[in-house]
């Protein structure tokens, strides 16, 4: 049974789109306080990354890079909020330089969030000189898994010194990670 007052209005419907108004408001102000990033996917599959403003007449108002898009509603699937991305394992540039000493040589290493505990053990048996950029594959456990030598960085291509760094990294040992990547890639480079 549906009431009806003398201006037409149907109250249930009435009552039940301000219901959920004030919840897609509630929500959107909530999200906007707390990160303000939002996802969004097309029915096309295409993903925009912005902040959500408002929804007006079927309008989906939402911020890409600092400026306002308009999104027809019937054009998005989802809208995702405050999504989390986990951290993959792969290195990225930017990633800090650290160093720890191993004997006489000082070594250079990247991995994220990750220290060094235990360094490679370097030693040469030539006159050979130069710089051998290691990329090395760690497991949770902190071990390393793999390593390659001779990256981009490296100033050497003498077969010695590549073969001598990628057995003394493969010796050193990062801290455990047991929650982050089951293999995160990390860089190791030593001087001769």
């Amino acid at each position: 049974m549906f009431w009806r007052f003398q201006y037409g209005f149907n109250f249930a419907t009435d009552i039940f789109n301000m219901k959920n108004l004030t919840i897609l408001i509630a929500l959107l102000c909530a999200s906007l306080s707390i990160y303000g990033q939002h996802s969004v996917i097309l029915k096309s599959g295409e993903k925009l990354q912005g902040v959500v403003l408002a929804l007006q007449n079927d309008t989906l108002q939402m911020a890409i890079d600092r400026e306002m898009t308009l999104i027809e509603m019937k054009e998005v699937t989802s809208i995702f909020f405050d999504e989390y991305v986990p951290y993959d394992g792969s290195l990225l540039l930017d990633d800090e330089v650290k160093f720890i000493k191993s004997g006489k040589y000082l070594i250079e290493y990247q991995m994220k969030d990750r220290l060094m505990i235990n360094a490679p053990v370097v030693s040469i048996g030539t006159e050979d000189k130069g710089k051998v950029v290691v990329q090395v594959t760690v497991n949770r456990s902190g071990l390393v898994m793999k390593s390659t030598p001779g990256i981009t960085g490296s100033t050497t291509s003498s077969e010695y010194l590549l073969i001598k760094a990628k057995f003394a990294a493969q010796g050193a040992r990062f801290e455990p990670s047991p929650n982050g990547p089951i293999e995160q890639k990390g860089t190791i480079a030593i001087t001769y």
